[in-house]
């Protein structure tokens, strides 16, 4: 009976450890933020941030109406819509653009609410929203972040091509270079991110760059995704098989030449 009830025990510790421990892909979620003003510390802009925070817009707009400024600088120089989008109020963000907040703006760390929307573009249930707002008013598709990686790099992160393909589509670069110095395709081969690869390729982005310091086959020259079962293996093969035909493949192949 002990025994029977040890075993009985062991099993679901080992349960228990495999849940706590398996991987998980839910849609990203935030926390409720909080109202608390952190970045203006007086007067009708903390108010206004409160307000913001509180994704209150007829709060805002009372605000903005007695002199509150949409473009006003707070610490590290954040402005209201940076606030707004990086605490995923919609209502506010949609209220700021509509007082002529400006979406390009960069805070003291290279921040802005172009970056931080693209960052929070998957966070539900308002981030994709509010990435449209932030680009439908103007935001520019070629923001760098604070790292100085250009903010599509996120999307390849992500493996979000449909964003990709829309960012390029309001004149993102695809040839634009990453904060390597690298160009973005040669970033996200050398990342092992073939899907981004192949669909910067099918945006037109440049991707000879065999006789340059960074030449896709060494990328490709890994053993990665060299797999049929692997996920980015389809990718990793239109991607080899574009540049053999292509008569590109002039380094020696080791650890992936399907041929």
């Amino acid at each position: 009976m002990t025994s029977n009830l040890l075993r009985a025990f062991a099993a679901s510790l080992i349960a228990l450890i495999a849940a706590i421990g398996a991987p998980a892909h839910p849609t990203p979620t935030r926390a409720m933020p909080s109202t608390k003003a952190v970045f203006f510390t007086s007067g009708i802009q903390q108010r206004l941030e409160t307000a913001i925070r509180a994704d209150d817009p007829a709060a805002i707009a009372e605000l903005l109406a007695a002199g509150a400024q949409s473009n006003a600088r707070g610490l590290r120089d954040a402005t209201p819509l940076m606030i707004a989008v990086d605490a995923q109020a919609p209502r506010a963000v949609a209220a700021l653009l509509n007082a002529r907040a400006s979406p390009n703006l960069k805070a003291v760390d290279g921040a802005g609410a172009v970056h931080l929307a693209v960052e929070n573009h998957a966070v539900s249930p308002n981030g994709h929203a509010i990435l449209e707002m932030i680009m439908k008013a103007g935001g520019d598709p070629n923001t760098r972040r604070p790292d100085d990686d250009p903010v599509i790099m996120r999307f390849i992160y992500d493996h979000d091509l449909d964003d990709l393909r829309w960012f390029k589509s309001l004149g993102a670069d695809v040839d634009i270079t990453a904060r390597t110095s690298r160009p973005l395709i040669a970033d996200a081969a050398f990342a092992q991110n073939w899907d981004g690869v192949w669909c910067l390729i099918e945006l037109g982005a440049k991707y000879d760059y065999e006789d340059t310091l960074y030449p896709l086959s060494e990328a490709l020259d890994s053993s990665y995704a060299a797999s049929p079962d692997a996920l980015l293996y389809p990718y990793k093969m239109k991607v080899w098989q574009l540049l053999k035909d292509k008569g590109l493949l002039r380094r020696p192949m080791q650890r992936f030449n399907p041929s």
